[in-house]
């Protein structure tokens, strides 16, 4: 049997409503409890968060600090080694004394130098360094200008000295042919020289019998600094001679 309801509408919609306003509470009331977890969870992520950048930020503070620490090391470190390169580099000519020292010490009795003299030559095959225009070399001086003051000094002295040799030019007498080969052969085996030869060879006039006049050409090693000088101590470049710079 079906029931009929004599009910006007608007009462079974008051009915309805009433009915799911304990359902929108509950939802709202929900809703809230996840916002408030929400702004609590978020404050408690905020707060640990500060309390991790403070502890950070010391370290970090420290880290910056060594940081700028090194990179001030390595500019002194960059400004001390193009200065010991320069140094270096202004050692590189063999003292006058030393170079005369390597000559007469193994010097036999039979043998008697005349005259010497050290001079620089262009070894063939290199151009002989030609003057340039007055812009290319203003040019070159403004790269120059860009680099360290002794960084700049030994770019122009390799550029002056690195295309030349040094020679020494020895003349005398002897009367012992044998002996003024082995004299040569042992100064082109030193430390200072690399290479030794005998320029001409002839009677000497004005001079007793069997007395010969002779030239010879001895070509210095390249110094401390230049290329294919030595990267050693110096007790090595002074084994052969025995004598060391004073």
């Amino acid at each position: 049997m079906q029931e009929i309801d004599f009910l006007p509408v608007q009462y079974r919609q008051k009915y309805a409503r009433r009915q799911w306003r304990p359902w929108r509470v509950a939802v709202v009331t929900a809703f809230a409890v996840l916002l408030m977890a929400a702004v609590f969870g978020q404050r408690d992520r905020k707060r640990r968060a500060e309390t991790e950048l403070a502890a950070i930020v010391p370290q970090y503070d420290l880290a910056v600090g060594q940081n700028r620490r090194l990179a001030e090391i390595w500019t002194q470190l960059d400004a001390a080694r193009n200065t010991a390169e320069l140094l270096t580099y202004l050692r590189h000519p063999w003292p006058r004394t030393q170079l005369l020292a390597a000559l007469l010490a193994p010097l036999p009795e039979g043998i008697s130098l005349e005259e010497l003299r050290i001079t620089h030559e262009t070894p063939q095959g290199r151009a002989v360094p030609e003057r340039r225009p007055r812009a290319e070399n203003a040019l070159e001086g403004g790269q120059l200008n860009t680099l360290p003051p002794a960084a700049r000094d030994l770019t122009r002295l390799r550029e002056e000295f690195d295309k030349t040799k040094t020679v020494v030019l020895i003349s005398g007498t002897t009367s012992d042919t044998a002996a003024l080969h082995r004299y040569l052969g042992e100064l082109g085996g030193t430390s200072l020289f690399s290479r030794a030869e005998l320029d001409s060879l002839q009677s000497a006039g004005n001079q007793p019998a069997g007395t010969l006049q002779f030239r010879a050409t001895l070509v210095v090693r390249p110094g401390y600094g230049q290329p294919g000088g030595p990267t050693g101590s110096k007790k090595g470049a002074f084994a052969q001679t025995g004598h060391q710079n004073k």
